[in-house]
């Protein structure tokens, strides 16, 4: 079934097409992946999902509701949650307290029961846990590695309780056991339920754990597919010319 559809979304920014007409689906429950050269419109394509740009044509449908247009936190309230590719927490903050103010993003703009603060904290401790940070959670954001501030972002993402979550390079920097880490992580995100899609350069990550990749370049689709059809698709080999091949891109 589908969770989300873009029907010919478009994208200009002056002279410039960063996304040209691209059609994509994302079904429930699979791991789908966004790849591409630098400059082929990816994040675009995330921006425009998730409000933070509007398309110039096209239409964005979420649960068969029409999304585009809508500002940035009513997408956030209707489902839809995403990291970036460039963590910024708040550095002064606690990791806990970054996790309460995604939590509260989520709770205190909506009509309907007020949930206690207690239950916000706790709840807030158990996404920790599921990322592996429940021993920092007292600690200033600023001070994590960068892999363990990957991991913060998804926790908050998390806390907006999302049926999709849109990862923006999310292994981008890790050593390749934090890749390891990584794959779990998502794998355990995608069994309580939640839809995710990642844009993500380095290949052997998106090979493993995507079901189905969809390939941009110059802004449209040139391939999609299961990882194996992709990775043999002439024109994403093409697109990758200037790293040796797709396999080599990352």
């Amino acid at each position: 079934m589908e969770l989300l559809e873009t029907e010919g979304l478009t994208k200009d920014f002056g002279g410039l097409r960063a996304v040209d007409h691209v059609d994509l689906v994302v079904r429930r429950g699979e791991i789908h992946g966004v790849i591409g050269p630098n400059g082929a419109g990816k994040t675009t394509l995330f921006n425009l999902i998730t409000g933070y740009l509007r398309p110039t044509y096209g239409a964005i449908h979420f649960k068969e509701r029409r999304i585009d247009g809508l500002p940035t936190h009513r997408i956030v309230t209707l489902g839809i949650a995403r990291t970036f590719q460039i963590v910024r927490p708040f550095t002064e903050l606690s990791v806990l307290e970054n996790v309460l103010v995604a939590w509260g993003h989520r709770y205190y703009r909506k009509t309907g029961p007020f949930r206690p603060y207690a239950n916000a904290r706790r709840r807030a401790r158990e996404i920790l846990e599921s990322v592996g940070l429940a021993d920092r959670a007292d600690i200033p954001a600023g001070t994590l590695p960068i892999g363990l501030q990957r991991r913060l972002e998804i926790a908050r993402a998390m806390a907006l309780e999302p049926e999709l979550m849109l990862l923006d390079e999310p292994a981008a920097g890790l050593t390749e056991e934090e890749i390891g880490g990584l794959k779990e992580l998502v794998g355990r995100i995608v069994a309580t339920g939640v839809t995710v899609v990642l844009v993500e350069h380095r290949m052997s990550f998106v090979m493993d754990i995507c079901e189905v990749i969809t390939v941009l370049d110059h802004g449209r689709v040139i391939a999609e597919g299961a990882p194996e059809e992709v990775a043999h698709d002439p024109a994403v080999i093409e697109a990758y010319l200037g790293t040796g091949s797709v396999n080599a891109a990352g």
